[in-house]
């Protein structure tokens, strides 16, 4: 089975500093545990550390999900849900439903599962020949999972393999290719890279920042996810993975601005901001201006030795009236921050919002004040 999963993740809005000034903190960081949970071919990670007691969610009928019917990714959750509870019936109609709705890579790989699982061998290959048609780029993972071990005798199973390192290949090559690139009209004074939240786009996460990012002369770089999610929508996948687009971001706008010394912001939205974090914690230090989230937690676990965090200006907000899991995680997710002696700039905006707030300019305005950018004219 194939789990698309990332990490959810407040109060006080720290005044803005100016670019590059910020103090390292006072101690070296320390090691906040995550928890993982693996079997039957998925692993897990349940972080920032998953609250005592916490049960899996119950597999709902449809007819309770108040409009998640129309959610390919969240039937594709509820089809998990049914494999854990040995429901294959129920596991195979969710997955159906969430392929016809959203043409998801992992939706059809799950159904290929499903079909091994059920000793249907031609049913799933063509499930498979799905999957890889919409991107599914997981070689690994059709090596190793053990709901696939059927297949993997046949002949037929190397092509399988050859083609999903082929989209891995060209998915990594799109990362940059396929990417945003947008110089301001005067000097840029930095580098801000913009990650998308998980299933999204450059052009989502770029729109709100443009107006902006322009003012404050900011060079634009927006990576594309190197995995596929659905059609025109993207996903980061490992953390080396995402690092690598990041990278190849950076190097790209760096050699359009002419300027192989502007300092880097990294911004992300919802897995975006999580992904910003993590990515940031395991560069060097001082190897980035600094990093901040919309809407996404930061993974303690992700990074045990966030040595890239220091020295660099740290902002995480999230709407006030989030869906309780990822305001939950994120709340964890700044103590983490804090108990390792960081000292972020952390706000709530009013409202609900799965990431941008009902107000997405504000939002953009605090990051960047925060992130010590001056302000614009």
């Amino acid at each position: 089975m194939k789990l698309a999963s990332g990490a959810l993740a407040v109060l006080l809005l720290s005044a803005p500093v100016p670019l590059l000034a910020q103090s390292p903190p006072k101690a070296t960081p320390k090691a906040v545990p995550t928890q993982q949970q693996s079997g039957g071919g998925i692993s897990v990670q349940a972080g920032p550390e998953a609250p005592k007691g916490a049960v899996p969610a119950e597999v709902e009928d449809l007819r309770l999900l108040g409009g998640l019917e129309n959610d390919p990714f969240a039937l594709e959750r509820l089809g998990l849900g049914s494999i854990r509870a040995n429901d294959l019936a129920r596991a195979r109609s969710f997955f159906e439903k969430s392929w016809k709705l959203g043409q998801l890579p992992t939706a059809a790989y799950n159904l290929a599962c499903v079909d091994a699982r059920e000793k249907k061998t031609d049913a799933a290959f063509a499930s498979l020949d799905r999957a890889l048609g919409a991107g599914f780029d997981d070689a690994d993972l059709l090596r190793t999972d053990p709901d696939l071990a059927s297949l993997r005798e046949s002949p037929r199973y190397k092509a399988v393999l050859d083609r999903a390192e082929k989209n891995r290949v060209a998915g990594d090559a799109a990362a940059v290719k396929e990417g945003i690139f947008i110089a301001p009209k005067g000097k840029p004074v930095a580098i801000l890279v913009l990650l998308h939240d998980a299933a999204s786009s450059p052009l989502a996460v770029s729109g709100p920042f443009l107006g902006e990012a322009g003012r404050r002369a900011l060079f634009v770089a927006v990576p594309r996810g190197p995995g596929t999610s659905a059609e025109r929508r993207f996903g980061w996948g490992s953390a080396e993975r995402a690092g690598k687009a990041v990278d190849g971001a950076i190097a790209e706008a760096r050699k359009r601005a002419k300027d192989p010394k502007l300092p880097v912001l990294i911004v992300g939205v919802g897995r975006g901001g999580t992904e910003a974090f993590t990515l940031a914690a395991r560069k060097a230090s001082g190897s980035l201006a600094g990093v901040g989230s919309i809407g996404g937690p930061f993974d303690p676990g992700a990074a045990p030795k966030p040595a890239g965090l220091l020295g660099a200006r740290l902002f995480l907000g999230i709407p006030r009236d989030a869906e309780p899991a990822r305001a939950a995680a994120f709340r964890r997710g700044v103590d983490a921050l804090r108990q390792m002696r960081f000292t972020p700039a952390v706000t709530e905006w009013p409202g609900p919002g799965d990431s941008f707030p009902s107000e997405p300019a504000r939002a953009v305005n605090e990051a960047l004040d925060a992130l010590g950018v001056p302000p614009g004219h």
